[in-house]
């Protein structure tokens, strides 16, 4: 009798399916892969279009004021100033020529001078002032002055009518004195408008002529 033999690999086949169990649960997660590298960047897009102007706003609200500042401190108060003198009249230095003194007798002499500025006015309200000295360089001396000599003694004073400025000798004690030459003179005449300056040394010069603006 013959045997017939099935295929061996029909039979692998069977001792497989045989010998297959249950499935087993499911492994762990392995660990994740490393990043990709990075792709190329596309390409740029057009640019819109401009949108509308938008509305203006409204305005801010105004700031608040800011701190006053600190107020200075007071200056020291200034010197009262003058009165004016712009009606103040005087002259410059000059020196009389002798033969313009006019002989009232032989001890006494006048010399005029010609002031139109002198109305009627000044001669009933104002005060003419003259001084005398016998060089640039000396000092000055109000009128009335006397000269003493060893022999004279010489009187030179001022006065005023309506336009003149009259300048008077009077010799004292020589019989037949004569004005000296060699003196100069200068006036100044306050008007009665212009106010008196009670504390002035009328007798120095340099003094009147700052306290109503007069060259020196």
């Amino acid at each position: 009798m013959k045997k017939k033999l099935l295929p061996l690999a029909f039979i692998s086949s069977l001792i497989i399916i045989a010998c297959e169990g249950p499935q087993g649960p499911d492994g762990a997660v392995g660990p994740q892969g490393a990043t990709g590298a990075t792709g190329t960047a596309g390409v740029t897009g057009p640019t819109g279009a401009t949108g509308d102007k938008g509305d203006k706003g409204d305005p801010g609200a105004p700031g608040g004021n800011g701190a006053n500042g600190q107020q200075g401190a007071t200056g020291e108060k200034g010197d009262k100033g003058d009165p004016g003198t712009a009606n103040v009249i005087y002259s410059e230095w000059f020196t009389p020529n002798s033969g313009n003194w006019q002989k009232v007798s032989d001890i006494n002499y006048t010399y005029t001078i010609g002031e139109a500025r002198i109305t009627q006015e000044i001669v009933d309200r104002g005060v003419v002032l003259a001084y005398s000295r016998q060089s640039a360089n000396s000092a000055s001396y109000l009128l009335p002055l006397t000269l003493t000599t060893s022999s004279s003694i010489s009187n030179y004073n001022v006065g005023m009518s309506f336009g003149s400025v009259i300048i008077n000798f009077l010799e004292l004690l020589e019989p037949s004195g004569q004005p000296a030459n060699n003196l100069q003179f200068r006036y100044v005449i306050i008007p009665g408008g212009v106010q008196a300056r009670a504390n002035l040394d009328y007798s120095d010069f340099n003094a009147v002529a700052k306290a109503f603006g007069i060259p020196k």
